[in-house]
């Protein structure tokens, strides 16, 4: 058996203790991980570690810019890093990084002025003079997304083990970025659940639970979204005259932006109905306010209308929405097309009203597009025909005629998700 010489032994312990260094400081990135979520300070408090186990002079991290393909410089640590923050982006392909990162290969370059690869142009603008280097692709999975990269080695060369250590590093540097991106995902997603849940209470308590009881008259609401914050409205009210007005709309859009124009839209209406007026007066009025104090590219299609309970005569105006439907013994007509524009399009738009008497036993219907547009399993539209049909059918009185379209339309739908909201508005003279 072959004898180990002192010198021997003396090479062999301090490869071990290089090792054993080398395994503390990557336990101490692993614990970084599992102790930082926040990616910033994570990614800086890991290349210091790098930079001290590698005994460099500069540490860089790049991560991939999965839109211009640049790689951009994340942490950059050692002399001229904040020089080199300025400068930015470094384009794949360009310089050792680059190629790096364009071809998912490490390098080790010990002579970077030999390598054609080598970029000097970062050096005469920070004024570092770069010697040797180390650069390894931070992979997760197939996927490149950054590049880390090592410079100058102290008091000498580096070495295949720097370029394994290097690489075993980089691995838990995507995996640090992957957690912290996932993290971020889940904080966001948290936050805009509990924003939208926020939302939808809000939007419950602008709606009325029920409507005014009005005398010889049924009136009945139905509104149910297809996401967690719909767009469509209604309300009922009385005016100081003694009229009642109704009217049914769609806010452009989804969400919570759709909810905030839906509170402006309820409060302005009922101020603009409480001034008097017709129904064409009162939506004239309301759509000046509306193109004055709401952003451009949003925009309301509703029916307004405005009963005069002894006589059952009813005003009704139409502002891009799609038209009520009158059932006359119980067969259904369409009532007025659209009048004008949806409120929010022109600031002049002078809309006019249809005048309709509202005999007993009859009822009118406001409704939103999320019936006519309703699909299939097939992915056929129920359409103005298909309602039309079903309501041939409908039961007298405003709550049975609600409970069984939409019961109807749910059958057509069997179970598919729909894709916008549905709401009804039934008023029925006794």
């Amino acid at each position: 058996m072959p004898r180990i010489n002192k010198l021997d032994s003396i090479r062999i312990l301090n490869k071990c203790q290089k090792r054993n260094k080398h395994l503390l400081k990557a336990l101490e990135v692993n614990q970084l991980i599992s102790s930082e979520l926040q990616l910033g300070p994570l990614l800086k408090l890991i290349m210091e570690v790098t930079q001290k186990v590698m005994e460099s002079e500069a540490c860089t991290l790049f991560l991939l810019d999965a839109e211009t393909g640049d790689l951009v410089f994340n942490v950059a640590l050692g002399e001229s890093s904040e020089r080199l923050r300025e400068l930015y982006r470094v384009p794949k392909g360009t310089g050792i990084a680059g190629w790096s990162a364009e071809h998912v290969q490490a390098v080790l370059q010990n002579n970077v002025f030999s390598d054609p690869r080598f970029n000097s142009n970062y050096d005469k603008e920070t004024g570092f003079c770069t010697r040797n280097m180390v650069c390894v692709p931070v992979c997760y999975g197939e996927e490149c997304i950054g590049v880390c990269q090592v410079i100058n080695r102290i008091g000498g060369d580096f070495s295949e083990e720097d370029l394994n250590l290097l690489d075993a590093l980089s691995k838990m540097v995507a995996v640090a970025i992957e957690n912290a991106r996932i993290h971020q995902c889940l904080l966001e997603k948290s936050l805009l659940e509990r924003d939208l849940e926020l939302a939808k209470q809000l939007q419950q308590s602008f709606l009325p639970a029920s409507p005014p009881n009005v005398e010889g008259y049924d009136c009945a609401f139905f509104s149910r979204s297809a996401f967690e914050v719909g767009g469509d409205l209604y309300d009922a009210f009385p005016l100081p005259d003694g009229r009642v007005a109704y009217f049914l709309g769609d806010v452009s859009g989804k969400g919570v932006a759709a909810a905030l124009i839906m509170s402006r839209v309820l409060k302005d209406l009922r101020y603009e109905g409480m001034a008097g007026g017709n129904a064409c007066d009162i939506l004239n009025r309301f759509n000046s306010k509306f193109c004055e104090t709401v952003s451009k590219g949003m925009f309301v299609t509703l029916t307004l209308l405005i009963l005069e309970p002894a006589s059952g005569r009813m005003e009704i105006a139409n502002a891009g929405h799609l038209p009520p439907v009158y059932l006359q013994g119980g067969k259904p007509r369409f009532g007025l097309e659209a009048s004008g524009p949806p409120i929010g399009i022109i600031d002049i738009a002078a809309y006019s009203y249809d005048s309709i008497q509202l005999q007993h036993g009859e009822t009118v219907l406001m409704y939103t597009d999320g019936i006519t547009e309703a699909k299939s399993p097939q992915g056929e539209l129920l359409g103005e025909d298909g309602m039309m049909a079903l309501l041939n059918k409908a039961p007298q009185g405003a709550g049975n005629c609600i409970d069984f379209l939409y019961k109807s339309v749910n059958r057509f739908a069997n179970g598919i998700r729909q894709s916008d909201d549905i709401t009804l508005l039934a008023l029925h003279r006794e």
